[in-house]
């Protein structure tokens, strides 16, 4: 049986490879069929890092699309159409790279991610882990996000005014969720319960047309903890939990504001 085929036949067992096997591409396939348009993407992206740090402060929540289409944003699987990426400022620092940034929502980073797999053909390097050694991206993967920057017209740049890191859990037997002058709480086990200062970021959404490098508005978002968060199923990993909480948080908030800026805007996983 010739290499080729006998190495399809092991992909066809793992899912994740199986597209790429049928297909035919191998890594080096994928790379060359996207690099010029890709590229060409990527160099719009960082002429707009300049702009995206000197723009003022949003001063009203307003985004202005004329003559082009409505944005898309793949907060998910299952969403035709995509057109948008959502970016931190500071992962335009280095596109080959994720900035150091705290709870970091799963919906940013494929902008870095492109970058990443056409020089290192590995997943980028991540700050806020310094620790994790970045994994090899499979060419099924590679050409899934390869896609999404070649079709790429529109980025939202999320540009941090205020942050607060939640605090570390401690154990109380102070366990009503009403204490006066509080929002800190947790679920109650046994009479006792965890306490924390919970998270707060507040923060401002750039919108840019990436092929005519415009700045098309803005809009603002505030995420914060939950009040009282069920940590009953984590176990000792109460601090994850926290931190879990917060960065759902953070998603939701963004989608609710980003629904009254861009109300076509797709939101839903």
């Amino acid at each position: 049986m010739p290499l080729r085929t006998a190495r399809c036949f092991l992909f066809l067992l793992a899912p994740a490879f199986a597209a790429g096997c049928f297909l035919g591409k191998d890594l080096k396939d994928v790379l060359a069929e996207h690099r010029a348009p890709v590229e060409a993407k990527l160099a719009n992206v960082k002429a707009l890092r300049e702009q995206a740090r000197a723009l003022p402060v949003v001063s009203s929540d307003a985004v202005h699309i004329a003559g082009g289409p409505a944005p898309v944003v793949a907060w998910g699987s299952g969403i035709a159409g995509v057109n948008a990426s959502i970016a931190y400022l500071e992962d335009l620092d280095n596109l080959a790279e994720l900035g150091n940034v705290p709870h970091r929502i799963a919906a940013t980073g494929t902008i870095n991610r492109c970058a990443s797999v056409l020089t290192t053909h590995r997943e980028p390097y991540d700050a806020a882990y310094p620790q994790s050694a970045p994994p090899t991206i499979s060419s099924y993967r590679a050409d899934e996000v390869l896609d999404l920057c070649e079709a790429l017209r529109y980025l939202l740049v999320i540009r941090s005014i205020a942050f607060v890191e939640p605090s570390a859990p401690t154990t109380s037997t102070a366990c009503s969720l009403f204490d006066a002058g509080t929002d800190d709480g947790g679920a109650a086990d046994a009479g006792t319960c965890h306490r924390f200062d919970g998270g707060y970021l507040k923060a401002e959404v750039l919108v840019f047309d990436v092929e005519t490098s415009s700045h098309l508005g803005g809009f603002g978002f505030v995420a914060e903890n939950s009040a009282a968060i069920d940590v009953t199923d984590d176990g000792a990993n109460v601090k994850a939990a926290i931190a879990g909480n917060f960065r759902r948080n953070i998603e939701e908030a963004l989608k609710a504001a980003a629904r009254k800026a861009l109300p076509g805007l797709p939101t839903e996983d």
